[in-house]
């Protein structure tokens, strides 16, 4: 799948960690991508045929035009996927939504929905300007206008927000009580706080982004060794990786890394 992804401007960056397009024809084909554990929030505007999806072998169901996608604490989400695929999305900062939205992040886990039941009419706006710009450099302005107005208001950046995205940053890889201790708050107040306003608790968050290091390494460099990348991304061994393979996707690597594109459409 065609993928491009831009950083926003500087004064967004709190906010947005990128904005994404992604485009494929499938023609008559039907294709099925199971999604891992994943530490994202996502908010994606589909601008041709959506996406279906079936969460815990549920029934298949037609995502809404403009969708949240939060954080996926297991392998629990299925997408079919056929005809023409064309997807313009957000990337959230991991505290983004609460900041904007004040909403415990847990509710939003290993769920989809629609994006207005999250943001309310602010996202029949963005949906709308994203929908009469012609070209993804003008659907990002008009995504910047947005998102800028909807900061209006908004609280300060405050210590849970600058602990996950250190984490992210170091790819999951910084100590948990390292992190506590910069946010000035002992371990479980700092779990508390982060769980609610990232949505997973800070040992997942961190498992979830040290596994899409690896995958994300693969994939630009797909003569390395497994070995290498492993150890690189912060595992002990190639042991260690495939029990988190296990853990987070539901299968063995040898089963979910043919299948490991599903990952990719939020990569920033």
């Amino acid at each position: 799948m065609a993928v491009v992804r831009v950083r926003p401007r500087p004064e967004l960056r709190d906010v947005v960690r990128s904005f994404g397009e992604q485009q494929r024809d499938f023609g008559n084909a039907a294709v099925t991508w199971t999604i891992p554990a994943r530490p994202h929030q996502i908010l994606d505007i589909y601008l041709a045929e959506p996406w279906k999806a079936e969460i815990d072998g549920g029934p298949l169901k037609t995502s809404p035009e403009t969708v949240i996608v939060g954080p996926q604490s297991r392998s629990c989400v299925r997408l079919h996927m056929s005809g023409r695929i064309h997807v313009f999305n957000i990337l959230f900062q991991p505290a983004a939504l609460h900041r904007l939205t004040g909403i415990d992040m847990t509710s939003l886990v290993n769920t989809d929905p629609a994006a207005t039941d999250v943001l309310g009419m602010r996202a029949s706006l963005l949906r709308d300007a994203v929908l009469s710009a012609t070209d993804f450099p003008s659907r990002i302005a008009a995504a910047e206008q947005c998102i800028g107005r909807m900061l209006d208001g908004c609280p300060p950046v405050d210590a849970i927000d600058r602990a996950s995205r250190l984490l992210a940053a170091t790819r999951g890889r910084i100590r948990i009580d390292t992190l506590a201790k910069r946010a000035g708050l002992g371990p479980r107040q700092f779990q508390r706080q982060f769980t609610r306003q990232v949505g997973l608790p800070p040992k997942l968050y961190a498992r979830t982004v040290r596994f899409e290091t690896a995958l994300a390494a693969r994939r630009r460099a797909p003569s390395a060794s497994w070995t290498d990348i492993v150890h690189e991304a912060g595992y002990f061994d190639q042991a260690h990786f495939v029990r988190e393979c296990r853990a987070l996707t539901g299968s063995p690597p040898s089963r979910f890394i043919d299948d490991w594109e599903s990952s990719y459409f939020s990569e920033s």
